[in-house]
């Protein structure tokens, strides 16, 4: 559970940053799992709708992936763990009533070519479904300012939606000052949560180490669950596609 000053952070800043409750055991078996996704969501390629690409290969040729998304369906321990009360407690705490999953997913960041990721509200791409969302993401690696961790800007849940260019809805288009944007670095197996108002962005990873990030995003259950509409489809079309490819 949050305790009373960690709440405050996060009503204050859109985000709070937990120390791990999860064991080297647990998070070597979450880092296999991780692993398993890989082998399991289908050809690295650029058409695989699992699959989110890096723009840059590794050594000249080969794809390198730089996030999956949906996961629950494919490994059965990251099923597992989207109702682990060690998920679950810091969102229903935010969010005052018992929580169900909106989102998955898993970020790699992989080493040397780990890309950046513009500023960006969250809500701007759900914007279909309720705004209490709340993403809680949990760290497999060390996450660090030289491997691109996560930053934030401080209080910017507060205000709703920023303005965006017309031609990208989704990205805040203005050079980010490092000023207003911090850091949220943390060990393997802590958990950083924020709002899907905060604006996040993170930098790129040039270093010979990865950061996993296990990412699940919660709504409170009086709001319904909507996984099966909003996930549904896109996870019969990632099925569709595996077993259709023709490599």
């Amino acid at each position: 559970m949050l305790t009373s000053d960690q709440l405050s952070y996060y009503h204050e800043n859109g985000f709070v940053v937990l120390d791990s409750e999860f064991d080297l055991s647990e998070l070597e078996r979450l880092r296999l799992a991780s692993d398993e996704l890989l082998d399991k969501s289908g050809q690295v390629h650029p058409d695989n709708p699992r699959l989110q690409i890096e723009p840059e290969t590794l050594n000249g040729d080969a794809l390198v992936v730089r996030k999956i998304e949906p996961i629950i369906d494919v490994v059965q321990a990251l099923e597992d763990l989207v109702y682990d009360e060690r998920m679950t407690s810091p969102a229903s705490q935010i969010l005052g009533e018992e929580v169900i999953l909106f989102e998955d997913k898993l970020n790699y960041k992989p080493p040397l070519v780990g890309s950046p990721y513009p500023l960006h509200q969250d809500f701007a791409y759900w914007q279909a479904y309720t705004d209490q969302l709340v993403s809680v993401t949990l760290l497999l690696d060390d996450a660090t300012e030289e491997n691109g961790c996560l930053r934030f800007v401080p209080g910017s849940h507060r205000d709703g939606l920023m303005a965006r260019e017309d031609d990208h809805p989704r990205i805040i288009q203005f050079e980010v000052d490092p000023s207003t944007s911090v850091s949220a670095p943390g060990a393997a197996g802590s958990l950083v949560v924020f709002s899907c108002y905060t604006a996040h962005h993170s930098y790129p990873n040039r270093t010979e180490n990865g950061r996993r990030a296990i990412l699940y995003t919660y709504n409170p259950k009086s709001d319904g669950d909507t996984y099966s509409l909003y996930k549904g489809r896109h996870t019969q079309k990632c099925r569709d596609w595996v077993e259709n490819f023709k490599g």
